[in-house]
């Protein structure tokens, strides 16, 4: 019996064997303990009700007595008449439920008594007349053969009752011996049961418990041990197959190990192969690999693994981006100056930009953070080269073109002779492109010197307020112009902020003139300067036609004017206001949804040192 479902399909069967036995003996002591009861009812009990009919027989031929001794004889007959149906009655009935000893002698004692009193009651029945005399032997014989009746019938009684005390003892001694077997047979019954059950149990269940522990091992990557089953059934193939299923995992871990090694390996000559500096670190920001670029930065990789990266790079700046970008779970790339890291490798200043990307497993748990530092130092020096050419192009066509609008500004007031209309007109065009072209060069020259830092800044406690009244006077014509309504939102708390009022007043025209040239007529602008936190925020409101989302990040850019977007400048102003706002420590950007305007914010540190002085 090999087969787990051979077992426990014999054990089921031994198990019902077990509970048809228990039901037969039960059975068995029923039907005996009804076999008793039945012999009681049947035999004894039916003779006693005879015995006890030929005692109300007896009594009704007494009755008969009692009439003929007071002449009643018409009543005395019908009574004797009725006493000896009644006792012939009892009489054939006991006769026919002999089931002692003795009974029947007893019976026919009783039936010859009866037939010798019935011939004393028929002779008397004959007389017409009894006189005092036979009427007191009447009583005397009735009396004796009564008695004698009476007392035959009561020893039938009592031989009838004395058997049913008998099987009343027979039947409880049977039902205790019934009781005893059938709590032997289930005891019995239910010892082997649970035997078989445990035996099974064992058999069966600690293999699964060894198969349960194999699997949680397996689960846990142990891989290497075996389940040694010594069975031919089913238990005994599953553990088979747990073995062979190890060994194949084994092998396909290994298989996947080797190849995570050469991936390892071929992304470590990768990263290595990068020209640029990167930094790979773990989810607490400490540095797991450095490539030969970095190592050629911040010196060999740490000899201690985890190693803090501040301990070893040093560098704030680069550690407070990669500290946030695992908190925020970010990419930070950004493109302006705040991500560009000055770092000196020899006796050389080079410049990178910083990049950091966090890295997440597929289920979105943080593994680290990747690092890269890129190498812009010819691309600084090619701006820088760029800026100082365009600066002294700027200056050195200054000269030329003030000098081209003062000869044209003579021509135009008549210093060589009264001009023709014709000429009036080409001198007026002449003037106006001389002067666009002014504007453009002393942006240009203002621009490369911000971009540079030597344009000096004349810094002052400012009053918000006032630099915004001052920016709405200077445009408030070309307001008027367009049917515009410039309104205000101005917060009557506002700290006093440090910075070059001129320089602010030059944001803040330059942002609101662009409102007036981008909204249509009688349209309304506003401007507004909020406190949020320890700065105040300037924001710009217009009802022109919007920016398209590529361009916002773009529109602070020199020389990109959105397509489509009114025309009128050159691309520089929106660059000018945003170096301004950046040598300030503010911050600048734009919102704006296509046909619904946009808004300009920019924003400025409130001044430590004038907190709690608000602007007049």
């Amino acid at each position: 019996m090999r087969s787990v479902r051979m077992r426990l399909l014999v054990s089921h069967l031994v198990l019902v064997l077990l509970l048809g036995v228990v039901m037969s003996a039960a059975i068995t002591n029923f039907v005996a303990l009804g076999r008793g009861i039945d012999r009681v009812l049947e035999g004894n009990y039916k003779s006693i009700s005879a015995a006890q009919q030929m005692q109300n027989g007896l009594m009704l031929d007494l009755a008969g007595y009692s009439e003929l001794l007071i002449d009643n004889k018409p009543v005395a007959r019908i009574r004797f008449k009725k006493g000896s149906e009644e006792f012939s009655e009892g009489l054939a009935a006991a006769r026919l439920a002999v089931n002692e000893a003795g009974e029947t002698e007893i019976i026919e004692q009783i039936g010859n008594r009866y037939q010798e009193h019935r011939v004393i009651v028929e002779g008397l029945s004959e007389k017409e007349v009894l006189g005092e005399q036979e009427k007191a032997e009447i009583s005397l014989d009735e009396s004796l053969h009564y008695s004698d009746l009476n007392t035959a019938i009561n020893e039938l009684i009592r031989i009838n009752q004395n058997a049913m005390l008998r099987e009343s003892e027979a039947a409880k001694s049977l039902v205790q011996q019934s009781a005893g077997r059938s709590i032997l047979i289930a005891g019995a019954s239910l010892l082997l049961a649970i035997g078989m059950t445990i035996a099974l149990s064992r058999s069966i269940l600690k293999p699964l418990s060894l198969l349960a522990e194999r699997a949680e091992s397996i689960g846990s990557g142990q891989l290497e041990d075996r389940l040694e089953l010594n069975r031919s059934d089913e238990l005994g193939t599953l553990a088979n197959a747990f073995n062979v299923m190890s060994e194949r995992l084994s092998e396909a871990r290994q298989t996947e190990q080797r190849r995570l090694q050469r991936a390892e390996k071929m992304s470590d000559q990768a990263i290595d192969a990068l020209y640029d500096p990167v930094i790979v670190t773990d989810a607490k920001g400490q540095i797991v690999y450095l490539n030969k670029a970095s190592e050629g930065l911040f010196g060999p990789s740490p000899a201690t693994p985890r190693t803090p990266i501040i301990q070893h790079v040093g560098d704030e700046m680069i550690v407070h981006a990669i500290n946030r970008s695992l908190q925020q779970e970010t990419v930070l790339a950004a493109e302006d100056e705040t991500s560009l890291i000055p770092i000196k490798v020899g006796e050389t200043n080079r410049t990178y930009r910083l990049r950091v990307t966090p890295m997440k497993d597929d289920d979105g748990h943080m593994l680290g953070s990747v690092v890269v530092l890129e190498d812009i130092t010819h691309l600084k020096e090619i701006d820088r080269l760029k800026s100082e050419f365009i600066g002294v192009a700027s200056h050195e066509l200054r000269t030329p073109v003030t000098s081209l609008l003062m000869s044209v500004q003579l021509l135009d007031e008549g210093a060589v002779g009264e001009l023709t209309p014709a000429q009036k007109g080409i001198v007026e065009v002449q003037k106006q492109d001389l002067e666009r072209l002014h504007k453009l060069m002393q942006d240009l020259l203002d621009l490369s010197k911000l971009e540079a830092g030597t344009q000096p800044m004349r810094y002052s406690l400012v009053s918000p307020g006032d630099v915004v009244k001052a920016a709405i006077t200077s445009t408030q014509v070309i307001a008027a112009e367009k049917g515009i309504i410039i309104e205000t939102e101005i917060d009557p708390d506002l700290q006093l902020v440090r910075a070059d009022r001129s320089q602010i007043e030059r944001v803040l025209i330059n942002l609101v003139a662009n409102a007036i040239r981008h909204s249509p007529s009688g349209a309304n602008v506003k401007v507004r300067a909020t406190r949020a936190s320890d700065q105040v925020t300037f924001s710009i409101e217009d009802r022109g036609e919007g920016i398209p989302t590529d361009y916002l990040s773009k529109v602070f850019d020199r020389f990109v004017q959105v397509p489509g977007a009114t025309g009128g400048g050159a691309g520089l102003g929106l660059s000018i206001a945003h170096n301004i706002v950046k040598a300030h420590g503010g911050n600048i950007w734009a919102d704006s949804k296509l046909g619904a305007g946009s808004t300009f914010h920019f924003t400025l540190p409130i001044e430590p040192s004038a907190v709690g002085e608000m602007t007049s």
